[in-house]
């Protein structure tokens, strides 16, 4: 009779009202379009934010949609491997979204922590608590892999948030308690702990310095889960070694591991790096061994391998190897213009070429009367054509050379390199590992270097260490060779696969260099050794040596002259027979790691070419 005194119970609504909502609106998302699922989960992720009635069921819904969206992570974390510059901007445009989805999550994880630790009406909801934590720490992984690639440094709030989480875990006796490996351990079985996983992310951003390609920070995140097997945090710095032999990290501070340095701490956890650097060794001495299996594939050489184990050896020492200088550094100011880029410096020097002959006709080019494209191949373009790719369009000056090219400061140098400054905005253009020429206008000489380390400064701006690796580069056609190293006319292709590369000559100075190389795209060698170096007046077979470096768009390296031929002449009359068809570069497609329809770059690269 009185029934309509009786307050009504709120009947939640929306896709996280519980977890059946939440996997109808996952149905929901366009699997053909992951750009658009992200966005239309974190417009839901920040709807949670904004709520202050948090319930168990809205929390056991949130813990559904994040196991459901794996996928779509995985999507938008994909490396692509085509080493193609174009591909580049596409995988900066994937990583930001996966990076904004791992934030949006971890920020509702971290609001349900909170709620059960604050609030007593939700204590009874502790039961979930340990995976709570398990996927802030997960998402804050991503976090930390992905920001440096984009210019993004963890903020003060994000450790000081972590370093809770682990405290509170810790202190209800979760830390260290196995977590199965069936639910939530990594693809290669490795069993986990929130010790680990909050390890994990330490152990990532003291990786991260700005100096891994990301190609090269990809591999080596995950090793990982293998080294954080060997090593733990203590609360005793006893434990782990002489004084200054560890690394210390303060969680009541808003930072991450640092090398021990005098001063107060808080509450103190200490990481012995001896066994970390152990495992690196034994991994060192394994990839030497030919024989010897290779435990994280790769699609670089062991070489090159090595190097990067080294490389972050150095980074996990506790007293960092001294550097010995191979000069001094002498403060300059000037401006440089720099090209970045393989494909970018070749065109550039087919620019530059163009300008020489029209200003001496009687001049004979090195190369092909040809045109470079983007990526660093040939196309049968007109002369005077202006290749200009997608995109907002740069002013009449950028394309002074050809191709866009920017505007940095030297702020230092030496015999081995340079110190730049650039704007920010360049950042993500040039990371670890990219090959860069820059001019320097009193001397109007191209030199190239390859980018070492960056550095993020106060403000709009970033330091760009780069070694000197040539002076007056030359673009070079060459076509990939049979396996024998002679050429039969009956048996060399009608079609050769034609590419450019830069030919450096003999150097004195850094780097001395007693002999000729070569720096070509990385993909150029695959399958062979063998190939055919052209010029107006000769062809010469020649032989790959052992690369000198390996990087992520190109390899540098030297090679023996196997047999000259003189080149076929075109007819005087210009009635030439039929040309051979130039194409760009080959470039790998990967096939999407999930149902999540992801761009074939391979494909669009081709196109735009």
């Amino acid at each position: 009779m009185f029934g309509f005194l009786t307050p009504a119970r709120r009947v939640e609504t929306g896709p996280l009202a519980n977890v059946a909502a939440a996997d109808n609106f996952w149905r929901s998302l366009p699997r053909n379009d992951p750009l658009a699922a992200q966005k239309a989960l974190c417009e839901v992720l920040s709807d949670l934010a904004a709520r202050k009635d948090l319930n168990r069921e809205l929390m056991r819904a949130l813990l559904a949609l994040d196991q459901r969206s794996c996928s779509l992570r995985d999507a938008l974390l994909v490396n692509y491997q085509t080493r193609n510059p174009q591909a580049k901007p596409f995988e900066r445009r994937y990583w930001r979204a996966a990076i904004e989805l791992s934030q949006a999550f971890a920020h509702a994880f971290a609001q349900f922590l909170n709620h059960m630790r604050n609030e007593p009406s939700a204590r009874g909801w502790r039961e979930y608590a340990p995976a709570v934590v398990l996927r802030l720490f997960r998402h804050r992984q991503v976090e930390f892999l992905l920001g440096p690639f984009l210019n993004d440094a963890a903020i003060p709030q994000v450790w000081s948030e972590l370093h809770s989480a682990y405290q509170f875990a810790d202190a209800q006796g979760w830390s260290h308690h196995p977590i199965p490996a069936a639910s939530y351990a990594d693809p290669g079985g490795i069993e986990t702990t929130l010790q680990k996983e909050y390890l994990h992310i330490l152990l990532l951003e003291l990786l991260h310095g700005g100096q891994f390609s990301p190609q090269d920070a990809f591999w080596l995140s995950r090793w990982i889960p293998y080294w954080y097997l060997v090593t733990s945090l203590v609360e005793q710095p006893g434990g782990v070694g002489p004084d200054g032999h560890h690394f210390v990290v303060d969680l009541d501070s808003a930072e991450g591991l640092k090398r021990v340095s005098p001063g107060t701490l808080g509450h103190a956890l200490y990481l012995d790096a001896s066994p970390l650097l152990e495992a690196i060794d034994a991994e060192i001495e394994a990839l030497r061994d030919p024989a010897g299996g290779v435990r994280i594939p790769s699609t670089f050489g062991r070489a090159r391998q090595v190097k990067l184990l080294r490389k972050l050896a150095a980074n996990y020492a506790p007293r960092p190897p001294r550097v010995n200088r191979r000069g001094e550094r002498k403060p300059t100011t000037s401006t440089v213009k720099a090209v970045i880029g393989l494909g970018h410096i070749a065109r550039m020097l087919r620019h530059e070429e163009k300008k020489l002959l029209a200003a001496v006709p009687q001049a004979v080019p090195e190369v092909e009367e040809i045109t470079i494209t983007v990526d660093g191949g040939y196309t049968q373009s007109p002369t005077g054509a202006r290749q200009r790719t997608d995109g907002p369009r740069e002013p009449p000056s950028a394309f002074e050379f050809g191709v866009p090219h920017h505007l940095w400061q030297i702020k230092d140098r030496s015999a081995s390199g340079c110190r730049l400054r650039a704007p920010v905005t360049d950042a993500a253009k040039v990371p670890a590992g990219t090959l860069v020429a820059i001019r320097d206008d009193e001397t109007m000489r191209w030199s190239l270097v390859v980018v070492r380390r960056l550095k993020t400064r106060i403000g709009d701006r970033v330091d760009v260490g780069v070694e000197y690796v040539g002076q007056n580069p030359r673009g070079v056609t060459m076509a990939v060779q049979d396996s024998n190293a002679a050429r039969s006319s009956a048996s060399a292709p009608d079609k050769p696969e034609l590419f450019t590369a830069l030919y450096l000559r003999e150097s004195a100075k850094h780097p001395a260099m007693p002999f000729k190389t070569l720096i070509m795209a990385s993909t150029a060698t695959e399958g062979s050794t063998c190939l055919t170096l052209r010029s107006a007046t000769a062809e010469y077979t020649v032989r790959l040596k052992e690369p000198i470096e390996e990087q992520d768009d190109f390899v540098w390296l030297p090679y023996e002259v196997l047999e000259r031929r003189a080149a076929d002449r075109p007819a005087e009359d210009g009635r030439s027979t039929q040309r051979t068809e130039l194409r760009p570069p080959m470039t790998q497609e990967l096939a999407p790691p999930t149902d999540w329809l992801i761009p074939q770059l391979g494909k669009r690269a081709r196109t735009a070419a």
